[in-house]
């Protein structure tokens, strides 16, 4: 019977940090969000709606008019149905909405959603041309349906770019089209293209003049990340005056973060208020790891750090600029079995021998819902593998005794990490995988029991290619890898005795 050492698991994606739009002049339809996102009640009465009146023919540029109950009821209705992923049903409803209300925004900018995931891009057009031929003095229909899904692959940069385009074409003296160019520019990193948008956009019309003085707040984050730090905290200190919560709070963020980067510790003002409107966010306790460690309050902002990764959502933060008690090192002469956790299996590794010419070890996995399932083996890893593998292999049969001379298990090879340490990138091949790049990204921490089941921090060194994510000891002496998330599977370190 064959065995591996991981079985498929959930693949857990690393954690991206996105910009944070919050000028976007959204269309009414910038309620709608992914399909997955939490629905929002229907309005709910105690009668059914009554029967609307067929509305009167209205002319093209006549304003819309006020929906009525039963069209408010069915538009809940409709965004229900799509973010269940009930298209069929919200068709329906759909054309319910269109009796009652033929110029109905939502109802169209539902549609082009639907044909969007559905990859029909002539009918999401055909819908889109509706609505700007309901209401032609907004064009912004198209730069707004790129912003609305501006995260969501379903609709390519490529088509985003040419829906804010369009707008630009049929309106040019208008803001909203560069605005919307500017904020794609910098979703996908090109700041500077981005900040050029930015500047054509605040000398253009706007209709909604909040949402030009925010724009200084996207322009503050591209000006961060080309370097600008201090040009980006002028434009936040001049920002912060003119606008009001949650905004403000995200600016004075912001800007504490950025004055820390520089060496900066004016900030208390920021700190205080921050932790007064949102006590327990994990961004502002950050904050305030960052602010006690510039302080040289190293204690304080460590047990800050910790309690970060207590956070739902916060267990992958690193701790290492703050903490000093984390473990960096793992005698492999003196922890002699290594555990790990393979989805509900767990794998234990028994150290026979671990030299530079060579690793020994005696390896069994049991199946934690069924312990009398058991299998087992031993591995040796020749100095040929330790010196220069690039293949990983985690895949063995049941009482087999194997040995390794052009791969590696459960080890970074000293070719690996030496290339790691010359410029942070290297090649690796997990099992069942291609030969990929894989480059540094920083730390993580592993939470750890030892042979008296104390917990202990164990920091790693990240490795990833995008999709997968491997991390390490960095100790040349003993690069043994602590956790592995790929997309076939994942394992980590869980006990070390």
């Amino acid at each position: 019977m064959k065995t591996f050492f991981t079985v498929a698991n959930q693949f857990f994606l690393m954690k991206q940090i996105l910009f944070i739009f919050l000028l976007l002049p959204l269309f009414v339809f910038s309620q709608t969000k992914p399909k997955t996102a939490t629905q929002p009640k229907p309005k709910t009465g105690t009668t059914k709606p009554a029967t609307a009146k067929k509305p009167a023919a209205a002319t093209k540029n006549s304003p819309p008019k006020k929906p009525g109950a039963a069209v408010v009821k069915l538009v809940d209705s409709a965004y229900v149905l799509y973010r269940a992923s009930k298209d069929e049903d919200c068709e329906k409803v759909i054309k319910k909405i269109l009796v009652l209300d033929p110029r109905n925004k939502d109802a169209y900018m539902i549609r082009a959603s639907i044909a969007m995931f559905r990859d029909n891009m002539p009918e999401m057009w055909s819908n889109l041309d509706k609505l700007y031929k309901f209401y032609p003095s907004e064009p912004e229909v198209y730069s707004n349906f790129a912003m609305t899904h501006l995260n969501y692959y379903f609709l390519s940069d490529s088509i985003k770019k040419v829906l804010c385009r369009k707008t630009i074409r049929l309106a040019s003296r208008n803001a909203e089209g560069y605005s919307a160019m500017a904020n794609l520019a910098a979703t996908g990193g090109y700041y500077h293209e981005a900040m050029a948008y930015f500047d054509i956009s605040f000398k253009k019309t706007w209709k909604d003049t909040l949402a030009r003085v925010l724009q200084n707040f996207q322009y503050a984050r591209c000006l961060y990340e080309t370097g600008d730090t201090v040009g980006a905290v002028k434009r936040l200190d001049m920002l912060i005056p003119r606008v009001g919560a949650p905004d403000k709070y995200t600016c004075m963020l912001l800007r504490a973060k950025y004055k820390l980067d520089m060496g900066n510790t004016d900030v208390q003002n920021d700190i205080d208020t921050l932790n007064k409107y949102a006590p327990n966010q994990a961004d502002i306790m950050i904050l305030n790891a960052k602010f006690l460690n510039r302080t040289n309050r190293r204690d304080s902002a460590c047990k800050m750090a910790k309690m970060v990764r207590m956070l739902q959502g916060g267990e992958v933060f690193d701790v290492s600029e703050f903490c000093d008690d984390i473990k960096r090192k793992v005698d492999i002469n003196r922890y002699k079995t290594l555990t790990y956790s393979i989805g509900e299996d767990e794998l234990i590794v028994q150290i026979d021998r671990y030299s530079a010419s060579e690793i020994k070890f005696a390896w069994t996995r049991t199946s934690i819902s069924d312990p009398a399932k058991r299998d087992r083996g031993q591995v040796t890893i020749t100095k040929s593998a330790l010196d220069s593998a690039y293949f990983q292999s985690n895949f063995f049969e049941n009482e087999s005794d194997v040995t390794l001379d052009k791969t590696i298990t459960l080890w970074l090879s000293k070719a690996q990490f030496n290339d790691l340490a010359d410029d942070s990138t290297t090649r690796i091949s997990p099992t069942n995988a291609a030969l990929g790049n894989y480059r540094l990204i920083g730390h993580e921490q592993a939470d750890v029991f030892d042979e008296n089941n104390r917990e202990m921090l164990l920091d790693c060194m990240v490795l990833t290619d995008g999709k997968n994510k491997i991390c390490y000891l960095n100790d040349r002496e003993n690069p043994l890898i602590v956790k592995m998330q790929l997309e076939a599977f994942t394992m980590f370190l869980t006990k070390i005795e």
